[in-house]
């Protein structure tokens, strides 16, 4: 895991996740997860990314001001083998960064990866 800009002011961080551990399974390489929350008074915005260097797979949960069409949250993913980019409104019960984390952990592997990745 590391932390940028160190690992004492923490304002991002990137974990490598075992292959083995992805379902459906990937190559060597390990894919990445990021996970970077900013706050500015009240509202907060953030971005929890995950990536496959083995087939360049990658998607994620952001609150920014890209896609306000769609509103606070939004998913959205990259399949190169597909050559698809989708984006989707999203909204979670929780608002502490650490519940909307869980809940696109949870989400991320139970859910989203074998969707989108198995069988395609």
């Amino acid at each position: 895991m590391s932390y940028e800009p160190d690992s004492i002011v923490k304002k991002f961080i990137q974990a490598e996740i075992d292959p083995n551990r992805v379902v459906p399974t990937t190559l060597a390489q390990s894919p990445t997860l990021d996970v970077e929350w900013r706050f500015a008074g009240d509202e907060s915005q953030f971005r929890i990314h995950y990536a496959d260097p083995n087939t360049g797979f990658n998607c994620g949960w952001h609150r920014d001001d890209d896609h306000p069409e769609l509103g606070d949250v939004h998913f959205q993913y990259y399949h190169p083998e597909l050559d698809e980019t989708n984006h989707d409104a999203a909204e979670f019960e929780k608002q502490i960064p650490t519940e909307i984390l869980w809940a696109v952990l949870d989400k991320l592997f139970q859910e989203r990866l074998p969707e989108l990745t198995m069988n395609r």
